[in-house]
């Protein structure tokens, strides 16, 4: 018996799935409704995607055409703060951070706070970039604080900047930058406003 399977993520086009196993099998429609023991116009219907046929109604024909449908669930990898060791290039005009998946992390913590500690739990990879390293780490700080939780053990061990940083900006800009800069962030040397990465969430 041939076994076909699919995970959950991906649920495959049914009307064609069952038009291959029938055909494999040398079954005409009539043929294969008989031994399934359903209406020829009902495996017609799914075959010409006419009918969305449920899970059950699938495997009965499938299994009637000699295969064997399993269904298998995959748990979905969800982000982590180790996982943004490589979210940066080199420049010649210095380290481009990218900032896009730094707030898609923060805004799915948001979304999902239950995650966080597992989140956090594990040190990033050095990056290659200081820069990087340190707001990884500050990031990790200010989110488990203002999540409730012990700051990370594992920041303990990234060493704060040689030289401070500061976002491009006016004097006027750079000041204000400096008043909203979390204070782990901070204290590594990055002034950072913190809106920059913290998504002002209106409340619900």
């Amino acid at each position: 018996m041939t076994v076909v399977a699919y995970m959950l993520t991906f649920m495959p086009d049914s009307s064609a799935l069952l038009h291959n196993a029938r055909l494999r099998a040398g079954l005409s429609i009539r043929s294969l409704a008989c031994i399934a023991g359903v209406s020829a116009s009902t495996v017609s219907r799914i075959e010409s995607a006419q009918m969305d046929p449920t899970i059950g109604m699938l495997d009965r024909l499938l299994s009637a055409a000699g295969h064997d449908f399993q269904i298998s669930a995959t748990r979905t990898q969800h982000p982590t703060i180790a996982s943004l060791a490589d979210a940066w290039r080199s420049s010649g005009r210095g380290d481009v951070i990218d900032w896009t998946r730094l707030r898609a992390f923060l805004d799915y913590l948001h979304l999902h706070p239950a995650e966080t500690p597992l989140a956090l739990a594990t040190k990033p990879a050095k990056s290659g970039s200081t820069l990087l390293d340190n707001l990884l780490a500050g990031i990790a700080e200010t989110q488990a604080e203002e999540s409730g939780l012990p700051r990370p053990a594992w920041t303990k061990t990234v060493a704060s900047l040689k030289e401070p940083w500061a976002s491009p900006g006016t004097p006027r800009q750079q000041e204000q930058s400096r008043l909203s800069t979390p204070q782990a962030l901070a204290l590594r040397g990055i002034t950072l406003a913190r809106s920059s990465l913290w998504r002002e969430w209106a409340d619900a």
